[in-house]
């Protein structure tokens, strides 16, 4: 006999409308900023967090000395390590971003410093340096990027007045990772040799995890009702139950979006279907609902996930541009991993020099970066002069840079040097938001920073190569002023094609 229409049985499972309600009130959560109190904790905890990432990301070249000290190979395998740990911390953000959408900012925190612990321990019982590029360079590389990409959204999740203040202390942090931590790597290794130095980075590592700790997730809140507590076994909301904490998620459009990674892949029926399971009967396999959701359709769903990876931002010109822009411009910033090693090879000069060299590279490096926002906001000054300003310093360095075989002339060079970087790094937001629009700024920074973790991670070993095949390093700054010379025409395309468009708009 079939189950009658009103089985409790069938109460269990919720229906399409009763799902929609409930997905209609959950996107309607929103957090609680405190602007203050424990955000600033938060804040330093992010700010620690980036001063880790950045720190180890920018110590490649340091690194680099140590590690063909104790192993013996071409210097394009070598340069793979630190070519990993840079490049994935850009290159690791999707997954970050995929597992941000179901679990909280301080899960995510936790996990990747274990990660990165783990990597760098491996990393120490390493007896060949294809090991060293597994352990080390891409496990730990992952979890920096994920550590990097998260600190920087959580950061300013917790402020709203004060958002601006709260992410310049986040930067500033990493500013000053990138100036001390090639001094600290450089006396590590001196002290304790390249596999203690690793262990004592993997203790540096677990620190996120402790970081992460600390970063508490916001109450969140129904429009018109109090402030509502998670308990779902964590103290987190989990994705399927509220929208991303960041603000650009918080409008119509990507709520759509995620409503379409669930569809694609069942996530929203998987959560919400609780109840006990039926027993098939051929009313139930009749029913044209649920023969409709077993369906497998492999176009939709690829087409569902397409647009929520952001292929459809490739659709504009000045975009696909200004992308190829900043690729050649990541080769060129890639060089700066090779300074130390031609100062110490080449030059003969100290290690300790070298490693000082690489503290003004990193504390100019971060006064560029604080002085883009004086000279966008408050002078005005054009953000796309200032972008070619920077590439054509860098062509200029570039070219210079091979010829200090002395700390005296390189010290000020490599300065400049670091302050057009910082410059660059700063406008990589600025700029993708002026092409595409405030409103699909985070999908196409997002592609736009893989695109650059792919050139981090290609380069050096690149360049590698061309150290092997001449024994040289003028070759490998020549080729690196080069790409920031191809870097110029590609933006000034897209500068050309605005004035062909305003000039269309006045007529």
């Amino acid at each position: 006999m079939n189950r009658s229409k009103f089985d409790p049985q069938m109460s269990f499972q919720p229906t399409r409308h009763e799902t929609a309600v409930k997905d209609v009130e959950i996107c309607q959560k929103r957090p609680v900023v405190p602007d203050g109190g424990w955000g600033w904790v938060v804040c330093f905890a992010a700010a620690c967090t980036c001063f880790v990432v950045s720190g180890l990301a920018s110590s490649a070249g340091i690194f680099l000395i140590g590690l063909r000290r104790s192993f013996d190979d071409h210097v394009s395998k070598l340069s793979t390590v630190g070519a990993l740990i840079e490049g994935l911390s850009m290159m690791a953000a999707p997954v970050a971003s995929i597992l941000l959408n179901y679990f909280s900012h301080r899960t995510v925190l936790i996990i990747a410093g274990l990660i990165g612990c783990t990597g760098a321990v491996l990393g120490t019982f390493s007896i060949s340096i294809d090991m060293m590029i597994v352990t080390y360079g891409l496990i730990s590389g992952v979890s920096l990027g994920m550590s990097f990409f998260t600190c920087q959204i959580i950061a300013g999740l917790y402020f709203d007045k004060k958002r601006a203040l709260a992410i310049g202390i986040t930067n500033c942090g990493g500013g000053m990772g990138t100036m001390l931590f090639s001094l600290i790597v450089q006396l590590l290794l001196d002290f304790y040799g390249l596999r203690s130095t690793l262990l004592i980075i993997a203790g540096i590592l677990l620190n996120i995890t402790v970081l992460g700790a600390l970063c508490r997730p916001l109450p969140y809140t129904s429009a018109g009702a109090g402030n509502t507590e998670y308990k779902d076994g964590t103290d987190h909301p989990t994705a399927m139950e509220l929208p991303s904490l960041a603000p650009e998620y918080i409008n119509g459009e990507n709520i759509k979006q995620r409503e379409m990674i669930n569809e694609a892949f069942d996530l929203s029926d998987e959560k919400q279907n609780t109840g006990s399971p039926l027993p098939a009967e051929k009313s139930d396999i009749k029913d044209e609902t649920i023969v409709e959701k077993q369906k497998i359709d492999g176009g939709s769903i690829l087409k569902r996930c397409s647009a929520v990876i952001g292929v459809d931002i490739f659709k504009d010109i000045n975009f696909v541009l200004l992308t190829i822009s900043y690729t050649f411009w990541v080769s060129t910033a890639a060089m700066y991993a090779f300074i130390p090693p031609m100062c110490v090879w080449s030059f003969g000069m100290s290690k300790q020099n070298a490693a000082l060299l690489m503290l003004f590279l990193g504390m100019f490096a971060t006064i560029g970066e604080l002085l883009l926002g004086v000279f966008v906001d408050f002078f005005h000054f054009s953000s796309n002069k200032i972008y070619v300003f920077s590439l054509s310093i860098h062509v200029i360095t570039a070219i210079l840079i091979p010829h200090c075989n002395r700390f005296e002339y390189m010290a000020p060079v490599v300065s400049v040097f670091g302050f057009a970087s910082g410059l660059a790094v700063s406008l990589r937001l600025v700029l993708t938001t002026e092409v595409v629009g405030l409103e699909h700024s985070t999908k196409a920074f997002s592609v736009l920073s893989f695109f650059c973790g792919i050139l981090f991670s290609a380069s050096p070993p690149i360049y590698g190569l061309v150290f092997d095949a001449t024994k040289s390093f003028v070759a490998i700054f020549y080729g690196g002023g080069t790409c920031a010379l191809i870097a110029i025409i590609f933006f000034l395309l897209i500068m050309y094609r605005n004035k062909i468009h305003e000039k269309r708009l006045q007529k």
